[in-house]
């Protein structure tokens, strides 16, 4: 369902920049694979830890993002972005009185104001943006306890989420293929991006929500912490664009 609103929000922006053509290159619209790789890398982490004594590991990872772009003077421009990132673990467990089977999904989308220079009336553009952003997490599963010949099973299904304001900038290029400096447009860039949380933590919910039965859960706040400021919401940011300016 998420990659399916993406795809609708990548179709729509790119609607919405041919209704503001006017002959002129003042428009560029780009898809965004930077965030493609850094979940295809996520995706590769199961696959290279795979089993492991008793447990076993599995991964998935995608992210995408796109922009819109209206430059109406020389030197100066204005863009909104959309970006998703999702990642997924699968951990499965099984000792000889236990098993522990546990999927979780960690998904963030954000919507971005940028504003652009370019000092040289060039390639070459500073980028200040301000955003918001959310991140949800979302654990599903079973540990099964052996006792003699019975089995207790304790399920679990929850799901938490928090919102954040995005602040930050970056540096890049922008190169355009095509006559009088429009056409295919090729855009590398990387900055870094600061978050901001609003409410609780996401490891606060978490043991909120289990009646405060997680042994020592400020180390599951420290790995969300972590997860929320360099990848998810906030962190260093690479970009490789590619789309179409006219």
């Amino acid at each position: 369902m998420a990659k399916k609103g993406l795809i609708i929000f990548v179709l729509t922006v790119f609607l919405v920049g041919a209704a503001f053509a006017q002959g002129t290159p003042k428009n560029t619209i780009t898809v965004d694979f930077g965030p493609t790789i850094v979940g295809a890398a996520f995706g590769a982490i199961g696959g290279m830890i795979g089993d492991e004594g008793d447990a076993s590991l599995n991964s998935s990872g995608f992210g995408i993002a796109a922009q819109y772009e209206l430059q109406p003077f020389n030197r100066l421009s204005f863009a909104v972005r959309g970006a998703y990132l999702g990642f997924g673990f699968g951990i499965t467990e099984q000792g000889w009185d236990y098993s522990v089977q546990m999927d979780m999904g960690m998904t963030s989308f954000s919507v971005e104001g940028h504003a652009r220079l370019y000092p040289f009336a060039g390639s070459f553009f500073l980028d200040g943006m301000g955003g918001y952003g959310r991140l949800m997490a979302d654990l599903d599963g079973e540990v099964a306890v052996y006792d003699g010949g019975r089995r207790d099973v304790e399920y679990i299904s929850l799901g938490i989420s928090r919102d954040y304001i995005k602040l930050g900038g970056k540096l890049g290029w922008r190169f355009s293929f095509g006559k009088s400096g429009g056409g295919f447009t090729f855009e590398p860039s990387f900055g870094y991006y600061h978050a901001i949380g609003l409410g609780d933590t996401l490891g606060s919910q978490l043991s909120n929500q289990i009646d405060g039965e997680i042994e020592d859960f400020e180390d599951y706040d420290d790995a969300f912490v972590l997860f929320e400021r360099f990848i998810f919401i906030g962190g260093p940011r690479v970009s490789l664009a590619f789309g179409f300016r006219f």
